[in-house]
């Protein structure tokens, strides 16, 4: 039991970290402690974290149950959509940390909670989506999220991937967050030693590789791709940089043209969140 506690309290701090570092590191066209918006700030999304913590580090929920439960804190809290791409990614690693055995790596372990899933989880997972309503959501014509789902939470992800990177994860094993994102933040923290711009060139390395599937949904495809191409050259230049704090005039300017025109690369935070976890749980 005290194994168990500690694990769950270090998944905790970890998960709080992950959601502070998200709000005090600079990612044009999300809100920060730098730039809020008309309807949400800072606190909410803090508040968000807070209220979420317990559910989705519960080590008895089951990964429908840990997603649910997480959302449903997170509405009772502040009564709106700040962070259901940050527990749909980060619920199967707290998962997968608290199933995995000694001879496992959290990616193997990872593996078998997705590979596990169920209907009843896909059943939760939907109802936290329509509790979130998440921007950008179409009707669709095959286990439509206004539906009761029939395949396994698993199922569910893989035919969303084709229009959804948080989807995607799911379907390749979170494969982009452990290959690009993990290794592409120790090399920012060994270049830097600071976590915020090592949070910071991450999101932009995600925005510029990743055209943001949120953009993508809400815009077109077309608009996702320019907004990475004009990313792309502050991207290279910042990590490559010495002295990232140089940027940080640039990077609001951007922020405030992306909040202008109402584009939220929301998708290439929740991925950067996530990111920064998984290395906590290497």
């Amino acid at each position: 039991m005290k194994q168990e506690a500690e694990l769950r309290n270090g998944l905790t701090r970890l998960y709080l970290h992950a959601c502070q570092l998200d709000v005090d590191s600079i990612k044009p066209g999300n809100i920060s402690l730098y730039s809020g918006a008309k309807d949400l700030n800072v606190d909410d999304f803090l508040s968000s974290a807070k209220a979420s913590a317990e559910p989705i580090t519960d080590p008895k929920s089951s990964l429908g149950l840990r997603i649910l439960n997480a959302i449903s804190a997170t509405q009772s809290a502040v009564g709106t959509n700040t962070n259901l791409g940050m527990v749909l990614l980060m619920a199967p690693l707290i998962q997968a940390k608290l199933e995995m055995l000694e001879e496992e790596d959290i990616k193997q372990s990872l593996s078998k909670v997705l590979e596990n899933s169920t209907i009843q989880d896909a059943i939760n997972l939907y109802q936290a989506i329509r509790l979130a309503k998440p921007g950008g959501m179409d009707e669709k014509d095959y286990q439509d999220v206004s539906e009761e789902p029939n395949v396994t939470l698993l199922n569910t992800m893989k035919i969303a991937a084709e229009w959804d990177l948080i989807a995607a994860q799911y379907s390749n094993n979170f494969e982009d967050i452990f290959t690009f994102g993990v290794p592409r933040f120790q090399s920012l923290m060994e270049r830097w030693g600071d976590e915020k711009w090592a949070t910071t060139g991450l999101f932009l390395s995600y925005l510029k590789h990743y055209p943001d599937s949120l953009i993508e949904r809400k815009f077109g495809l077309l608009k996702a791709r320019e907004i990475s191409d004009m990313i792309s050259d502050l991207e290279m230049e910042l990590c490559r940089s010495d002295s990232p704090g140089r940027y940080e005039a640039q990077l609001l300017e951007i922020d405030r043209q992306l909040k202008r025109n109402l584009i939220n690369p929301g998708t290439s935070a929740d991925l950067t969140a996530a990111s920064i976890f998984a290395v906590g749980l290497i």
